[in-house]
């Protein structure tokens, strides 16, 4: 059949969710959990969650980034870790949660209360049970821009692992803490299969990729990270610490392309408000946004109007402004950068596009 002739993705696929295999269980704090993906379709989207029954004691209190620094880090790779798709804290998928859809955050964010099957985190003097979900972002978003950065799982060059590690220490999450046990990894996949593979056009061969940067803020003033040159800019996160705890403690957030071109400079104030606007929810203490993917009425989708091609800048720096009277402690203090970047890439992981759509 002439590539003209074919059904464009969206109309010939089939959505499908499904458990990745068995519920792993965890020895120990500290320990990393490996889930080799299920060898299905098109991936979109993972689901993680971590149960628990965490015994504390005394008036307990979550740590700096709450229950969800339970997770130390999350890793997605393909083929041996040749290509890093995600690479994320467990705060840092919370924050990029809230971002990518209006009125949501996986602990209901001050707006409403979650349901006890898909978030608790007590904090009582005692036994505990939590259940702390983390979503994990493979394409776009799950909706307009499906399609932009599926992974292909049934390629056979290719294999897919999502490794997670656990925290160190319980005091990284909660204190007073004595232990958690029955600790449990479950991974869920959000994929679509092609109705008819003779008779669609598959995506254009793109990835997406979920990353952190970590920087040491020594002084008040300008803090700056560079960001590599890759692919083109879809969003950022900002995670503030000042003396070991979240802090607002910003004048303002720039962004700034080939040293001289300032394309934002956003008090914080200024930014917090549009956070309240974009996602009808509070922003966190501690998190500024920003989405340069939010270019129609919902946020994290639209039409690259606002993305940054990284590849044509010759530096690019996200900088955060600590303000005079901010207090800082002594290697406790950390600019926690989050971003997502759209890479126009040709790979096992996309075989079978079309060439009219390279």
């Amino acid at each position: 059949m002439a590539e003209e002739e074919l059904l464009p993705f969206r109309w010939g696929s089939r959505q499908r969710k499904r458990r990745s295999r068995s519920i792993q269980a965890v020895s120990a704090l500290g320990q990393t959990v490996t889930f080799p993906l299920d060898k299905v379709g098109l991936l979109n989207y993972l689901v993680l969650f971590i149960r628990a029954s965490v015994t504390l004691s005394g008036s307990p209190a979550f740590a700096t980034d709450g229950p969800w620094s339970i997770v130390k880090r999350i890793r997605v790779d393909l083929n041996l870790s040749n290509m890093n798709l995600v690479d994320i804290d467990g705060r840092m998928a919370y924050d990029l949660a809230r971002q990518m859809f209006r009125g949501f955050a996986p602990d209901g964010g001050g707006n409403y209360t979650p349901n006890a099957l898909d978030f608790a985190a007590g904090l009582t003097a005692g036994a505990n049970p939590w259940v702390i979900p983390f979503l994990i972002p493979i394409s776009a978003n799950p909706g307009s821009d499906f399609d932009t950065g599926l992974i292909n799982l049934q390629a056979p060059e290719v294999q897919c692992t999502v490794e997670v590690r656990l925290a160190d220490l319980g005091t990284d999450f909660a204190a007073p803490f004595t232990s958690a046990t029955g600790i449990t990894a479950e991974l869920h996949q959000v994929y679509f299969s092609s109705l008819d593979p003779r008779f669609v056009l598959l995506p254009i061969g793109q990835v997406v990729r979920t990353v952190q940067d970590t920087k040491a803020v020594v002084a008040v003033g300008e803090n700056a990270i560079t960001v590599q040159r890759q692919g083109k800019l879809m969003s950022t996160v900002s995670r503030f610490i000042a003396n070991g705890a979240r802090s607002d403690g910003l004048d303002r957030i720039e962004v700034v392309a080939n040293i001289n071109d300032t394309m934002y400079a956003e008090e914080a104030g200024f930014n917090s408000f549009e956070f309240g606007r974009d996602y009808s929810m509070p922003r966190p203490v501690g998190t500024f946004a920003k989405d340069y993917w939010h270019a129609r009425e919902s946020p994290g989708s639209g039409d690259g109007r606002d993305l940054i091609n990284l590849e044509v800048l010759t530096t690019f720096e996200h900088k955060l402004i600590v303000s005079t009277g901010t207090v800082l402690g002594s290697g406790n203090n950390f600019h926690h950068l989050g971003r997502r970047v759209l890479v126009n890439f040709v790979s096992p992981a996309t075989v079978g596009v079309s060439p009219l759509s390279q």
